[in-house]
């Protein structure tokens, strides 16, 4: 049998001035993508319906009937139902955000542009990943493999009702440990976010009692963003597959890393953190029923997290006044 012929993924950059784009461009044709520009919404809905492509960068100012109904339009018009939209805006509002990912966008990149972080993003969405966009269920019936994640979830509890609030990361850090050693992880991590100054804070790793209130910088963390974003939970259940996640090993050389599990925190109905549970080889998707247990305990975490993160925003923006 002959050989399967690879088609390159293809990109298509759409935007006013794409001459911002040509380095990024030219690295991207190099790692062996198809790459092409439009700097007009007319040649950019005729590129899309006549070419399959895979992503689309797109600035909403592009868009001259609208930004949003550009954004239709590219999910109408594509002759890949499966495309993938990054939008570049410089309203970095969070009801912008959450708008154009309404819409029909998949990423939200802020301009100006940082080309590694745009670059970054997306080699993620070129990532074979499986999405649930829901979580949620009933847990009153559940089958017997889901009774040593039930019990995780129960002494997580009572081990945060018991810790004294000096202590809380001592109690994450303890929590983090039961979670990986029970999806033989060698790092789970929880981080909070502040998405409008792109920053996160890791407050706790498995793999160390001292690695605590770490801060970090999000546009290194394409998954966490996307997870951020869209609510949803993400799997890349072989990190080897994708440049940018062999990548991860490159970088992360202190332990190995085969596949990737990312939960959203929500606390308040809003998603505040990610819980992430890295593994030293590929693995496939843990039941429906241990997955909803592990998001209702991250759920539990961010609570806790979230008040130490209004406690130290306070004692950041306070500022005393003067006597008399």
């Amino acid at each position: 049998m002959a050989d399967e012929i690879k088609i390159p993924k293809k990109i298509l950059f759409a935007d006013f001035a794409i001459i911002k784009f040509n380095q990024l461009m030219d690295q991207l044709r190099k790692e062996g993508f198809g790459v092409d520009g439009v700097t007009d919404e007319k040649k950019f809905v005729q590129k899309i319906s006549e070419e399959a492509v895979d992503i689309c960068v797109i600035n909403l100012l592009l868009g001259g009937t609208g930004p949003f109904e550009l954004i239709r339009k590219v999910r109408a018009s594509s002759r890949n139902r499966d495309v993938k939209v990054i939008v570049i805006s410089k309203q970095v509002q969070k009801l912008n955000i959450q708008n154009t990912l309404k819409a029909g966008a998949n990423d939200f990149v802020a301009d100006p542009v940082d080309n590694d972080n745009l670059h970054a993003r997306i080699l993620y969405h070129l990532t074979p990943k499986r999405v649930i966009e829901n979580l949620t269920g009933n847990l009153a019936s559940v089958s017997a493999d889901t009774w040593p994640v039930l019990s995780t979830m129960l002494n997580a509890t009572e081990r945060l009702s018991r810790t004294p609030p000096l202590r809380i990361s001592d109690a994450f850090h303890g929590i983090l440990c039961d979670v990986a050693k029970l999806l033989e992880s060698n790092r789970t991590s929880m981080m909070i976010v502040d998405e409008e100054n792109n920053s996160g804070v890791v407050l706790a790793s498995s793999d160390d009692p001292k690695f605590c209130d770490f801060p970090v910088v999000l546009n290194k963390y394409p998954e966490v963003l996307d997870v951020i974003h869209s609510g949803n939970f993400v799997l890349i259940d072989d990190v080897s597959k994708n440049q940018l996640t062999q990548q991860i090993n490159e970088n992360v050389r202190s332990i190995a890393i085969g596949s990737i599990m990312v939960f959203p925190v929500r606390y308040a109905g809003e998603v505040v953190g990610v819980l992430t549970v890295r593994r030293p080889k590929a693995s496939d998707l843990p039941s429906l029923d241990n997955l909803r247990v592990l998001q209702a305990l991250a759920n539990t975490l961010a609570a806790h997290a979230n008040m130490k993160a209004s406690l130290r925003r306070i004692y950041r923006d306070y500022k005393p006044t003067k006597a008399g």
